[in-house]
């Protein structure tokens, strides 16, 4: 976690003395219905360049049932660098992506088994396509869509490739 921690203040850093300093605050609204907490920042670093940052806490989940349903808890991280055709902030972006996870229990529709598993790790990379709708000077939303793989494992058994897919409907105050 510190290592994370770390990496994410160094990306600040790195990012905060670019010349092209021009700064989004996201959160996607997908995450509210597994009871997620999710915020980003997304920053300009040329004319049409820029570097999204995201994390997600699930912090309490209503679909708390046993069997095959949806059940979480833990966090994800995502670090993503976006090309925009016209303009950064504005119109179509393509993006890679990189995002690590892990939850203390989990079992996302059966995509792992049966029964409820612990202890879920997974690192992965992907690509996106996007686009961000301008609604006035400040505010935007930005949707995005992709799909990676990512080398995963839970309760201890080997380490597995799985999909990683990526979905984002999130608002954005730009200052």
């Amino acid at each position: 976690m510190k290592k994370i921690a770390a990496l994410v203040l160094s990306l600040f850093a790195v990012v905060t003395v670019s010349n092209a300093q021009i700064c989004s605050l996201k959160s996607n609204a997908l995450y509210l219905g597994i009871g997620a907490v999710n915020l980003g920042a997304e920053f300009s670093v040329a004319p049409q360049w820029t570097i999204d940052v995201s994390g997600t806490a699930v912090i309490f989940s209503p679909w708390q049932r046993t069997g095959s349903e949806l059940y979480l808890n833990g966090w994800d991280a995502v670090v993503e660098g976006r090309y925009y055709l016209c303009k950064a902030f504005n119109g179509h972006h393509f993006g890679g992506f990189l995002e690590a996870a892990r939850f203390g229990q989990g079992n996302a529709f059966g995509v792992y088994g049966d029964g409820n598993m612990e202890n879920i790790k997974a690192a992965g990379l992907g690509v996106s396509y996007g686009y961000y709708f301008k609604l006035n000077t400040y505010w935007g939303i930005d949707c995005t869509i992709g799909m990676g793989a990512a080398l995963g494992r839970h309760n201890n058994s080997d380490w597995q490739i799985l999909p990683l897919p990526r979905a984002q409907v999130a608002f954005a105050y730009k200052f």
